[in-house]
């Protein structure tokens, strides 16, 4: 069985409390990244992918809403309030959502080391999609602060994957 979001979040630290740099975060988060690709080759971004989408759907369950436009301004509160980035819609339509995501937690200031690393973020925007849609969609990272692009940027393909 894997943690539900509401068993991750109780936290009981009272004398370091709650946050933690950035630097900290990023620091397990990249030497992870790094173990896994080499035990794993390419299909780590994978790995990474799809745990961001569960805890995308579990986050997407939680915030649902009944209009699409509504859902995402919950979506977006989330994300900021969390200071996982803040997520603002780009474009939408019935093919595919154009999601950015400003100040990155994951790469925003670094930098370009040319690559486009926010798999886990590009699993969780799906898995967000994919709470209100209810079908399973593909996503890619269209851009990347790490890759030098100034911004990462999620395109959600809407079809089924």
């Amino acid at each position: 069985m894997s943690e539900t979001i509401d068993q991750i979040s109780k936290v009981h630290r009272p004398v370091l409390g709650e946050d933690i740099p950035i630097f900290v975060f990023r620091a397990f988060r990249h030497f992870t990244a790094n173990y896994v690709t080499q035990m794993l080759g390419r299909s780590a971004t994978t790995v990474f992918q799809n745990a961001g989408r569960d805890l995308g759907r579990d986050a997407g369950a939680l915030l649902k809403r009944p209009t699409l436009d509504e859902y995402l301004k919950e979506v977006v509160t989330f994300t900021t309030n969390l200071r996982i980035g803040n997520l603002k819609p780009v474009e939408i339509n019935q093919k595919h959502m154009i999601l950015g995501l400003e100040e990155c937690i994951t790469c925003v200031g670094m930098d370009n080391i040319g690559k486009r690393i926010c798999h886990f973020e590009v699993g969780f925007v799906a898995g967000i999609v994919e709470a209100f849609t209810g079908t399973r969609v593909r996503g890619h990272e269209s851009k990347c602060n790490a890759a030098g692009e100034g911004i990462c940027e999620v395109t959600i393909d809407l079809g089924e994957a």
